[in-house]
This record gives structure tokens, sequence and C-alpha cells, in this order.
């Protein structure tokens, strides 16, 4: 397995385990408009994961493996200091743990993107 295919990996999985504790923030902070929202990224996450480790040379969906957690840690960063921060001084760290698999994730993907397109030429 070359360096490219472990980070593939290693992003997949961190993404199936922050889909799972998206969704569980459901049953710990209840039906709040941005609960869902952070749910409904946390269904995206586990498609993408599944993707991720099933379809090992596709360009797109390693493309969608950088874009989409962009997007996420930004709205979780948002999140965590408008809904968090801001209205009750409380860190919220289910969006702290998605955060860091953001950070992990997107330089994987990259990696991971740089390597196919290495593989290809």
């Amino acid at each position: 397995m070359e360096n490219h295919e472990k980070f593939r990996f290693l992003a997949g999985i961190l993404l199936i385990i922050s889909a799972i504790t998206h969704v569980s923030q459901l049953f710990v902070y209840g039906i709040e408009s941005h609960v869902i929202g952070a749910s409904i990224f946390g269904v995206c996450y586990l498609i993408l994961g599944i993707l991720l480790l099933k379809l090992k040379k596709n360009q797109v969906i390693t493309i969608l493996g950088i874009i989409l957690p962009i997007m996420g840690g930004s709205l979780g960063i948002g999140r965590l200091i408008l809904f968090y921060v801001a209205a009750s001084g409380e860190l919220n760290f289910f969006i702290i743990f998605h955060v860091i698999v953001d950070i992990i994730v997107v330089p994987s993907c990259i990696y991971s993107f740089i390597g196919i397109k290495r593989e290809k030429s």
C-alpha cells in the first residue's frame, strides 16, 4: 500500500467516526436547527468516508474529501463561537473534535489526490 493510499484510508476512517459523532449530537444536545445541520453533515461524511475507502482511485471523491471538510470545519468554528462560546461561555467538545478531524482529513486527501495524479501520469 502506497503512502497516499494510507492517508486516504485514514481520511475515510476519520470521516466515518466523525459521522457517528455528528449524528450522536442529536441525542446529547437535542433537536435544534444547528444540531440538525451538523447531523446532515455527518450523514454526508459517512457517505464520503465509505466512498473514500471503496473508490480508491477516484479523483472527484478525493476532491470532495478536501472541499466538504473545509466547509464543515469552517461552519463548525462559526457554530462553536456563535452558539456556544458567545451564547453561554461553554465549549462544545464535539465541535472541537470535528474540527481536529477536518484538519487531519483535508491534508490527507490533498496528499492522496497528488498521489493519484502521479500514478495516472
